[in-house]
């Protein structure tokens, strides 16, 4: 059987669409992964400061339950005083 007239080429090493297509996987992962870890950074850090405020919050409802009980206290006293 004839073989092709034209000499074979065989490359070896490294191509350059080998290049290419390592650049191009490269990219279209970074592409899909960066949003992703972008998104995830931004609830950590608003999650954290949502923490924050929440105990805040709860710090500032046990400070309104002492005042309003020394706030019944001082009426009570004023009650019994007034009384007498």
């Amino acid at each position: 059987m004839p073989r092709s007239l034209k000499p074979q080429i065989k490359e070896n090493g490294v191509t350059g669409s080998m290049i290419i297509i390592t650049i191009v996987s490269f990219l279209l992962v970074m592409l899909l992964t960066l949003p992703n870890i972008y998104l995830d950074n931004n609830i950590y850090y608003e999650s954290r400061e949502i923490a924050h405020y929440e105990s805040i919050a709860q710090t500032l409802r046990e400070e309104q339950k002492i005042i309003q009980h020394k706030l019944e206290n001082v009426k009570y006293q004023e009650n019994v005083l007034n009384q007498e």
